[in-house]
C-alpha cells in the first residue's frame, strides 16, 4: 500500500497502468453530485423562499427561489422588501440535473 500512496512504481509497469486507470475511473465514472461543488452564493436553502447573501465584490444578491419566470422572482423580491429598489441584473440558478431552481437578483437601493 505504501507503494501506491508515493507512487514509487515505474512508468509502463502494469502497477502504474492499474493506478492510472483507477484514477480516470474515479474522474470519469463518479457522479458530480456526490462532491456538492457550488458556491454557497447560489445555494437554495430548502426552508427559505428568500436568501439574501454577497457576490465576490460585495455586491448584495438575493437568491429567490422560483420555477416560473423571472418576472415573477422579481415581483416576489419587491413583496418581501416592501421597498424601492432598481435591478441591477438576474441570473438563473439551476441545480445539478439542469432544472431551474431560483434567480439570483442583483439589485441597487
Amino acid at each position: 500500500m505504501k507503494r501506491f500512496l508515493l507512487w514509487s512504481f515505474e512508468r509502463g509497469s502494469k502497477q502504474y497502468d492499474v493506478i492510472c486507470v483507477v484514477i480516470l475511473a474515479f474522474i470519469f465514472l463518479v457522479p458530480s453530485s456526490v462532491f456538492h461543488d457550488r458556491p454557497d452564493s447560489t445555494r437554495v436553502p430548502e426552508d427559505q423562499l428568500i436568501r439574501q447573501t454577497n457576490d465576490d465584490n460585495g455586491h448584495t444578491v438575493f437568491i429567490v427561489k422560483v420555477n416560473t419566470t423571472e418576472q415573477a422572482a422579481v415581483e416576489q423580491l419587491k413583496a418581501s422588501l416592501r421597498a424601492p429598489f432598481k435591478v441591477s441584473h438576474t441570473e438563473p440558478v439551476y441545480d445539478a440535473k439542469g432544472a431551474l431552481v431560483a434567480y439570483s437578483i442583483w439589485i441597487e437601493r
